[in-house]
């Protein structure tokens, strides 16, 4: 069996360094990756080593546990340098001789290759199952065994297509920033650059289906004519329908990129007072917001929790587990932390809380698919009913009951090919 080439032996040092960054720091892929200065087609090898290694991190391990009952205690850079082998040899197709050969070669540099071998010999004939019902969907979907429970009480068996659906690639969707182009001007641009787009029920949104180039390395991206933004994102401005002339409030507004959509509709008249709690993310908000044209934005470094600000209308996007957004950040899974989510809950109410105080109208959103952050924390408040291209919120989940759940929204990954979003309309 021949040896692998030196160019893949790179991709897979960069990305295990990649997923050792992302499982200290509890950063995702695309965070970490922005550490190291690539060339497109390395950068590209290491994103998918990563990502696909990352996403069934919990089936991997299984193996790897099976073949290494030290396994936890050995090097984290090795450690995730067997990940990419196993992920190699059992989910893509190569053969374990040639998995090895890349791990080993990578371990002779910490004089582990001995125990790196050994440990992928006998990984080559573990079986990825168990005994135990929600244990073997675990390793079969790829996601931690709380997940399948919640998603199962949730969706019932529906609960497997929206995992099925988390290891898949959602669509990317392009959103026409109408402050420095037209429609029809980035539909033209995108067409000559050979990326196929479909219309979707917002004007300014398509999905793109294929493309030579990905639209976020094209000139007209890095000039704000179009940002690459979720269709159900994109609808959260829209369920706010801001006008020209009105006082807008943005509470947990970092990014921006919703800010800025939200300026766009509004024809940069009127004043939005974008908030967020970060000095840094404010720092690159306001460049961000340069880039798309906006002028009618005042950005604050301020806890949205408490701030007083009369608004006509507030947006409370708020901090959350992201459980919605898998497919995109695979690290979601494996790092939820019950008290940091409970902590979070607690952030969610304040803002929502504060919002109400200080704008007529409010809307609350989450990439979200969990109960506890989205229809437990609108139930009681004054709730508009608000048009649904996608599905109507949860009316009974573990007990919990909400009369509301039909004037709601929710997006599903398997149902509308979305991130998973939820979209609430109260008044004061």
């Amino acid at each position: 069996m021949s040896t692998r080439s030196d160019g893949v032996v790179v991709s897979q040092d960069l990305a295990a360094r990649i997923l050792e960054i992302v499982e200290k720091e509890k950063v995702s892929i695309k965070s970490a990756l922005s550490r190291f200065k690539l060339n497109q087609e390395i950068r590209s090898s290491v994103y998918a080593y990563s990502m696909e290694t990352l996403k069934r991190l919990n089936a991997i391990d299984h193996v790897l546990k099976l073949s290494c009952p030290k396994f936890e205690k050995i090097d984290p850079y090795i450690k995730n340098v067997m990940r990419i082998a196993v992920y190699e040899m059992k989910y893509k197709g190569v053969h374990p001789a040639l998995a090895t050969d890349s791990a080993v070669r990578l371990a002779k540099k910490f004089k582990m290759e001995k125990l790196v071998n050994a440990v992928l010999r006998k990984a080559e004939n573990v079986e990825i199952k168990s005994e135990d019902k929600i244990k073997n969907l675990s390793l079969e979907y790829f996601h931690p065994e709380w997940f399948i429970k919640y998603a199962l009480d949730l969706l019932g068996d529906e609960a497997l297509e929206l995992m099925r659906a988390n290891n898949e690639v959602l669509p990317t969707y392009v959103r026409v920033n109408e402050l420095k182009s037209s429609v029809e001007s980035v539909r033209r641009y995108l067409e000559e650059k050979k990326v196929q787009l479909r219309e979707t029920f917002l004007d300014e949104v398509f999905e793109v289906l294929s493309y030579e180039k990905h639209p976020a390395a094209l000139e007209w991206h890095s000039e704000g004519k179009y940002v690459i933004q979720d269709l159900v994102s994109c609808y959260v401005s829209v369920v706010l329908d801001p006008k020209p002339g009105e006082t807008i409030l943005d509470l947990a507004a970092a990014p921006g990129i919703k800010t800025s959509h939200i300026a766009a509709l509004m024809q940069n008249e009127g004043k939005i007072l974008a908030l967020d709690i970060s000095k840094e993310r404010v720092e690159k908000m306001k460049t961000k917001l340069k880039i798309l044209g906006v002028k009618n934005v005042e950005v604050k470094v301020a806890d949205g929790c408490n701030f007083k600000f009369e608004a006509e209308k507030a947006l409370v996007d708020a901090p959350c587990s992201s459980t919605g957004s898998i497919s995109d950040y695979p690290n979601v899974k494996w790092s939820f932390d019950k008290r940091k989510f409970e902590s979070t809950l607690k952030i969610q109410k304040k803002l929502l809380d504060n919002a109400l105080k200080n704008a007529c109208e409010v809307i609350y959103s989450t990439c979200s698919i969990m109960v506890e952050e989205n229809e437990m924390q609108v139930k009681g408040k004054k709730i508009v009913k608000i048009d649904s291209p996608f599905s109507r919120g949860v009316e009974k989940f573990r007990g919990f009951v909400f009369e509301d759940w039909d004037k709601v929204l929710r997006s599903y990954p398997h149902r509308h090919r979305t991130s998973g979003f939820f979209i609430a309309k109260m008044k004061r």
